[in-house]
């Protein structure tokens, strides 16, 4: 049953994302279409923002791998 339950919510989430995606590309076809930007500067845009959203990821998880394994602490024998 659980399994069924799975299946319908990805389902659903596949519709979600469907329809988020269209309204996306219907409204940057009519910005696009008015002069807001051209697709250069959206294609700029995006290429930005994904260096730098990849950049603060890697620092994330390089931090959180550092945060789950402290230093090694060397202590003296005596």
């Amino acid at each position: 049953m659980k399994e069924v339950n799975l299946i319908a919510k990805l389902a659903d989430l596949q519709e979600v994302d469907y329809h988020n995606t269209l309204v996306l590309h219907a409204v940057i076809e009519l910005l696009v279409a008015k002069g807001f930007f051209t697709r250069e500067e959206l294609s700029d845009k995006m290429t930005a923002l994904d260096t730098e959203l990849t950049f603060h990821i890697d620092t994330y998880a390089k931090l959180t791998e550092t945060a789950g394994n402290p230093p090694l602490q060397i202590r003296p024998i005596l």
